[in-house]
């Protein structure tokens, strides 16, 4: 099965395999479970894959693998090494037990294409007064600074304007050529208006970040509505981004509906977007206003026509090239539940 979306230049994707990995997965004592982002290092051949365990099951880690597909399908994720995440102290992040400092809420990672180092987003620890943060580290964990955040994406105790909890840094992406970092809002901030609702999907902002921290540009993206009415809870935000090239992101939309017994069903779509004819909205301190050209959104994949992609699918990264052609690896977060599973799909792009 293959899908296609056109923005100046012709894309489609092909799917190639699926695999669910064994629940039991684990390496050095720390479970594999929650896999909120992804990254592919060429050089080495491996896969680096952040969890967002908020130090609950082992310390804030991020897990390093070989994942073995080709045009035939997805055949084993094997883990060479886990890295826990540590502080600027060196110390690693608490859990729950603890009654003070940042708990670490993982939900992106990328390689820097021109150090080789790493990023990171943190959702932030709201009720402990942390905000939303990208964070730079070697391939030990090792803190080497902060990338500068917006002040539009802080926590505000009063709750008038800033980021909502859990609606914070969901994705993070490089350019190909390393110049620019792109970030994600998982949702709107509050100043921008509501959050996607059943009837109406809410406007989160992509913003264009200079090797600096500094802004260039930012976007608003207009999401999708919750896609079924739920029970209880119900969401739909981004949960991933991915550069395409200097104009073209692909972003990776996910919607969670819980029904009456506490279950959750996901439904993802992945979009095309251009910024070519959108408005540039960094000066502007609210979208609630006039509404603003937001970014040309195509339509790439709707998972749930997908066989295996109904499932929370949270990271998203550029693979290694099989018969010429490049590949596309998305990973799905089982929240550590049971009932969900951890899910590799492999697409090749044309």
């Amino acid at each position: 099965m293959s899908w296609g979306a056109f923005l100046g230049l012709a894309l489609s994707l092909q799917l190639i395999g699926a695999m669910d990995l064994p629940k039991d997965l684990s390496i050095d004592g720390a479970p594999l479970g929650g896999i909120s982002g992804v990254d592919y290092d060429r050089n080495a051949g491996e896969w680096l894959m952040i969890s967002d365990d908020r130090s609950d099951k082992a310390p804030a880690r991020f897990f390093v693998g070989r994942l073995d597909y080709d045009v035939h399908g997805v055949r084993a994720l094997t883990l060479t090494r886990q890295v826990p995440l540590r502080r600027e102290d060196g110390s690693t992040f608490p859990g729950a037990a603890s009654v003070s400092g940042e708990r670490a809420d993982a939900e992106a990672l990328r390689i820097d294409p021109r150090t080789g180092d790493l990023v990171w987003s943190s959702e932030g620890d709201a009720p402990r007064g942390f905000d939303p943060m990208i964070r730079r580290m070697d391939r030990r964990g090792r803190s080497t600074g902060t990338v500068p955040s917006p002040p539009a994406f802080r926590f505000d105790s009063a709750r008038a304007e800033g980021a909502r909890p859990n609606q914070t840094f969901e994705g993070l992406s490089f350019s190909p050529d390393g110049r620019w970092l792109w970030l994600a809002m998982e949702g709107p901030v509050i100043q921008d208006g509501p959050a996607s609702s059943v009837a109406q999907g809410g406007l989160a902002r992509l913003t264009r970040l200079d090797r600096a921290g500094r802004v260039s540009a930012q976007y608003a993206y207009r999401l999708d509505p919750i896609q079924a009415a739920p029970a209880r809870r119900g969401d739909n935000g981004i949960s991933e981004i991915l550069a395409v090239d200097d104009r073209r992101l692909l972003v990776l939309e996910r919607s969670g509906v819980e029904d009456a017994q506490g279950r959750f069903a996901f439904h993802c779509r992945l979009y095309l977007v251009d910024i070519t004819g959108a408005e540039n909205v960094a000066d502007r301190a609210s979208l609630a206003g006039p509404a603003p050209r937001v970014l040309a959104k195509r339509l790439m994949v709707n998972f749930d026509r997908v066989l295996g992609g109904a499932v929370n699918l949270e990271a998203m990264a550029w693979g290694e090239n099989i018969a010429g052609r490049r590949t596309l690896v998305l990973m799905a977060d089982d929240n550590f539940s049971a009932d969900q599973v951890q899910r590799v799909l492999v697409f090749t792009l044309r």
